[in-house]
Parts: structure tokens; C-alpha cells; sequence
């Protein structure tokens, strides 16, 4: 259990010796649209109604909160550091120190204990790491008191604050000393290139933003003005007005929504479709517009661009965006007019090197699933893509041209189909669901029986794939009453890497399976298991890339999903590029037999 803290002033602190790790939390002034969700790190420190109330600094045996220009930072400069959400407590700090109410000093370390649980696959908030370890419960009630209020104006409040600082602190500290021999050097390292990427910032066409935005708003405007209701985007106003000249509204206006696509079929040539188009067109206007208003509000004196990259955002390990910026989700299309990608540039001298590994998640499963034919085919046809290895692997093709040619010139859909059933079918998607992601990744539509023999064509010729599903499912379901802990490839190799998919608090009901992941209760199968066994270590193949190049001298500005983006100088990127690309591609020594290719492109400015 985690005690009450003992808190102490600023005094007591300073005349004793204090412990070799400390947690350090600050508590900071913030609103529903002045917050760091919504802001990010550095706009959201450098706004200016910044304001860091108190901070709490624990050893785990003596706690001190107090204003942050008040705590004797002398006494913990050459401590261990720890907090929970590290970054965040670290660019407070940093703008104190800017600002002169914190002397200049570092650290001697400063870890995340957010990042450990988060890696630990436990919820990654302080209260539900604290529940999910110690099944303690932390009042989060006074931080939810304080938003939009100055504490030290409320005496009763600041009092709360205070207490509410403490625990915080010791319980970052308890959580620290409790785990943190669970995570591995290399991956603290992952977490410290994530953190420095976001920092550095990326360069950006500054007037390339300011030209677009402007556009954009003043699209929005005209738009509005051509419908004859306020708000324009209003979709009850919409519905009434589709009433008025005798349509009956569509159950939705999103184009994602098949019920939508048929009601704008049998309504094309209506006023009401023209006036779904223009709220579209406004929708589409303002998201874009907003993008670009927020990395306007993340500009540093360097002219970079600040921006955050979540450390493990799934339970997977992947990379996720954060900050309210999402540089893992820009639209692939322009939008309006408008490449949220071109915004992005590389400096003056430089170019972009973008290295993306090549249908990835396929050649994991494939491995995964001990298809080594199928691994063959990849290693001996370098040249072809995973869908046309399906192909000649499971449906039959065997012309002697590529298959993306042959269909080009006979204007077969062979290949169209082999990507739906590589993306769709290599997780247990059922035949309902596989009709959905047929049309939506290959453009197919496909009726009830034949997605059925096509689903069931695809289990009969993978039966390796099929059995890995099986064995997972199986595997999860002995583990009832219990968790379950699924050893990721590099942690079959060499254990200390210690990298485990964890289902958590098994239960088992005919044969429907339930798990807790990250603190989540779900229903949990062997595809689903087996699409989580594949990201993450796909996942962990990019790590290792990442941490390699950077030991190199190659230090990504930018990570997308399966890809690294570096900044390269011009003389000499087709060299940098080239050995990037050999290095991301040297086999890892975990899976000597899994093939790798890495596509490269040198660019001016970030594109797919």
C-alpha cells in the first residue's frame, strides 16, 4: 500500500540528505481548451497563461511541496530523477528555468514512470497503474477541482492540492521502485530517441501554412453562406431542411456509412445532396484548417516545429501521436487543396531520406506462422510484393511476368483480390466483415457467397496461418483464472529483453475468451492475439533499426508507422540513404530468417 506522504517545508527538506532516486511532480494551471491534450508540451509551456502552482518532490520517505522557486533544487541536482509523464514535468521545468524561478541544473538521470507501465502494458495514467499494481485507489477529485482555478487563491483548495501533489509523487515513487527493473536498457534508450525526436521539432514551409489556412477559412465561410441555415454544419438543421422539400434524411452524412452512399445514390440530382456535399467539403475544411492552426501554435524561435511521439501508445508497442497534433494521421490525400505532408520540409542544405519497411506485418506473419516457403518466395523474388507472393503462393498464379503487369495488361483483379486477402484475411476476419474491408482496401464488391469462398479459400491454403490462431487461442484459453504472457521473437532469442504481450486476468466462458490489456477489458481470440503477436514484432524490427542507425550517426526526425524519415545532407544522401537502407534491412539477430525490404526515397519535402 502507499502511505499518506510525511510532507515537510522547503526547510526541513534542505537540512537533511535526501534519497538517490526522487519523483518530482508539478501541479500547473489549466482549462478545457488550455491543456496540454489539446496544446501539446512546448506550446502549452510557453503559453501565456502558464502558471506552475506547486511542486511535490518525494525520496519516498520525506515529501516537500511547496511553489517550485521555493524548493532548494540544490539538494536533488545530482539525484536520480523520476516522474510520471516525464516529458511533461520536464518542459515545465525547463520554462521555469527559462523564466529564472529554477536555477540552471540537470538531473543526473530523469526517467518516466508512465513510459515503464505503459511498456508493462498497464494503464498508463498514475490512478490506473496504482489500481492495476496495488489495487489502491487514487483520488483524482482534487486535480478536477482545480481546473480553470488558481489554488493559491482558494486556501481550502491549495491545502488539497497540496496533500493531492504528495501522493502523486510517492505513489510516481512507489510505482518506480516497484517496477522498473522490468524495463530494459535498450528500450529506455527507444523512449529517450522518441522524447529527443518530438524536441528537436521538424522544419516547416511557414508560409506555406499561413497561405493554405487562410484559404481554407475562407472556403469555410463561403460555404456557409451557400446553405440556407446557421450553423451551416448543423446535421439536425440538415435533416429538417431534406424534410421541407420531401426527403426523407440520410441516417448519416459520413461517406464511411454504406446506408449514406445509398440514400446520396437515389438522391443525386436533390438539392439535399448538394447540400451534403458542402458540408462535407466544410467538415473536410475546418479538420485540415485546425491541423495547420495547431502546428502554427507549436512554433519554437528555432522555426521548428515542436511535436510528440507516444513511447509505446499501444499495448503492442507501437508508436502513437499525442499532443493534439497527429503526425502518425496526416491525410495521405490533399484535402481542399491543401498537402498537410508538404507542409513539412527539410531544412536548407538537406534533404528528406524516408526508409518504410515493405509490407512488413505480412512477412511477420509469415514467420510467425513457420511458413518458410513462403519466406523462400520472398528471399528468391526480391522484386515481388506480398500480394503477388500470395498469389503464386495460394491462388494459383503462375505467369512469368509480375503480376501487377499481367493485371495492367489483361485488366484482371487478381491482384486487387490478393491484397484484400493479405489485408484482410490473415487475422480471422470472418466473411461479413471481410465484404467491408474488400471494398474499403482493394475496391472490390463482393456479394455474401462469394466473400464465403473466398474466406474459406484462403483458411484451406494457409493452414500454417490457421494452426498459429488455433495454437494462440488455445494457449490463452489454459491460462483461465490466470494472465497470460505471450514471449515476443527477441525474447525466445535472449531473455533479458524481457518483451511480453500481456492478456491479464483471464476468463474463459464456453469459448469466448476475456483479458484485460493496458487495463482495458476485452474479448480477446487467436487472430486477434495473432494480429498482436505480428505489430509487435513488427514493431520491435523497427526498434532495432531505429536504435542501429542512430548508433550509426542516423538520427530520424520523424517515425510513420513502419517508416524513418532523416534529414540527410544533400551532397551526400544517396550514400546516407543507401546505408540506411542496408542497415534496416541486415536481418535481426532474433529472426536470421525473416526477410526485410526497405523502400527509400530522398524528397524536399515529407510525402508518401
Amino acid at each position: 500500500m502507499i502511505p499518506e506522504p510525511n510532507i515537510i517545508t522547503p526547510d526541513a527538506w534542505a537540512v537533511a540528505e535526501c534519497g538517490d532516486t526522487v519523483a518530482v511532480d508539478f501541479e500547473t494551471f489549466y482549462t478545457a481548451a488550455y491543456s496540454v491534450a489539446e496544446l501539446g508540451l512546448w506550446a502549452y509551456c510557453h503559453d501565456p497563461r502558464f502558471q506552475a502552482n506547486l511542486v511535490a518532490v518525494t525520496d519516498g520517505e520525506r515529501t516537500c511541496v511547496c511553489p517550485p522557486a521555493r524548493f532548494p533544487w540544490d539538494t536533488i541536482a545530482s539525484r536520480t530523477w523520476v516522474s510520471h509523464n516525464r516529458d511533461f514535468d520536464r518542459a515545465v521545468f525547463q520554462r521555469l528555468q527559462e523564466s529564472n524561478w529554477c536555477p540552471e541544473m540537470e538531473p543526473q538521470q530523469w526517467f518516466c514512470s508512465a513510459a515503464l507501465c505503459a511498456y508493462l502494458q498497464l494503464p498508463r495514467d498514475l490512478a490506473g497503474a496504482v489500481k492495476a499494481v496495488f489495487g489502491q485507489t487514487l483520488d483524482k477529485g482534487p486535480r478536477a477541482r482545480a481546473k480553470g482555478t488558481h489554488p493559491t487563491e482558494d486556501y481550502f483548495l491549495a491545502a488539497e492540492i497540496s496533500r493531492y501533489a504528495g501522493r502523486d509523487a510517492l505513489a510516481c515513487s512507489t510505482l518506480w521502485k516497484h517496477l522498473e527493473r522490468h524495463w530494459p536498457a535498450q528500450e529506455r534508450r527507444l523512449f529517450e530517441l522518441t522524447s529527443e525526436m518530438g524536441q528537436r521539432g521538424l522544419a516547416v514551409d511557414w508560409g506555406y501554412v499561413r497561405t493554405k489556412r487562410t484559404e481554407l477559412e475562407d472556403l469555410v465561410c463561403a460555404i456557409g453562406e451557400a446553405l440556407p441555415w446557421k450553423p451551416a454544419t448543423s446535421v439536425k438543421q440538415f435533416a429538417e431542411a431534406c424534410e421541407r422539400i420531401g426527403v426523407l434524411p440520410p441516417p448519416s452524412t459520413s461517406n464511411a456509412d454504406p446506408g449514406f452512399l445509398r440514400w446520396l445514390k437515389k438522391h443525386l440530382d436533390s438539392e439535399a445532396a448538394t447540400w451534403v456535399r458542402h458540408m462535407q467539403r466544410m467538415r473536410s475544411a475546418n479538420r485540415t484548417a485546425r491541423v495547420l492552426e495547431a502546428m502554427e501554435a507549436r512554433r519554437m524561435p528555432s522555426g521548428r516545429m515542436a511535436y510528440e511521439l507516444k513511447y509505446f501508445g499501444a499495448s503492442t508497442g507501437r508508436w502513437s501521436g499525442g499532443g493534439g497534433l497527429n503526425l502518425q494521421n496526416l491525410n495521405r490525400k490533399t484535402a481542399e487543396g491543401v498537402d498537410l505532408r508538404q507542409a513539412i520540409i527539410a531544412p536548407p542544405g538537406c534533404v528528406f531520406g524516408v526508409a518504410d519497411y515493405s509490407q512488413i506485418e505480412n512477412r511477420v506473419l509469415l514467420f510467425l506462422a513457420g511458413d518458410t516457403d513462403a519466406l523462400r518466395l520472398f528471399r528468391e523474388s526480391p522484386d515481388a510484393d506480398a500480394y503477388e507472393i500470395h498469389a503464386r503462393r495460394t491462388m494459383g498464379y503462375a505467369e512469368s511476368e509480375s503480376l501487377k503487369a499481367w493485371c495492367d495488361r489483361t485488366g484482371s483483379n487478381l491482384r486487387q483480390l490478393a491484397k484484400a486477402r493479405v489485408l484482410g484475411l490473415g487475422f480471422g476476419c470472418g466473411w461479413r466483415k471481410f465484404i467491408d474491408v474488400a471494398r474499403v482496401m482493394a475496391g472490390l464488391e463482393l456479394g455474401e457467397d462469394e466473400s464465403k469462398t473466398i474466406v474459406e479459400d484462403f483458411r484451406r491454403s494457409n493452414p500454417l496461418i490457421v494452426k498459429l490462431w488455433n495454437r494462440l487461442h488455445d494457449a490463452c484459453a489454459a491460462r483461465a483464472g490466470h494472465h497470460y504472457a505471450l514471449p515476443l521473437p527477441c525474447t525466445q532469442h535472449a531473455s533479458p529483453l524481457k518483451r511480453f504481450l500481456f492478456y491479464r486476468d483471464v476468463a474463459v466462458r464456453k469459448d469466448d475468451i476475456t483479458a484485460t490489456v493496458a487495463g482495458d477489458r476485452m474479448h480477446v481470440y487467436g487472430g486477434l492475439i495473432a494480429e498482436n503477436w505480428t505489430q509487435a514484432t513488427a514493431r520491435d524490427v523497427l526498434a532495432s533499426a531505429w536504435l542501429h542507425c542512430s548508433q550509426a550517426g542516423f538520427v530520424p526526425v520523424l517515425s510513420v508507422h513502419d517508416e524513418l524519415v532523416f534529414e540527410l545532407p544533400e551532397a551526400t544522401a544517396e550514400q546516407d540513404l543507401a546505408r540506411i537502407i542496408a542497415i534496416m534491412e541486415t536481418p535481426v539477430p532474433w529472426a536470421p530468417h525473416l526477410p526485410l525490404k526497405v523502400e527509400g526515397k530522398l524528397m524536399p519535402f515529407y510525402a508518401k
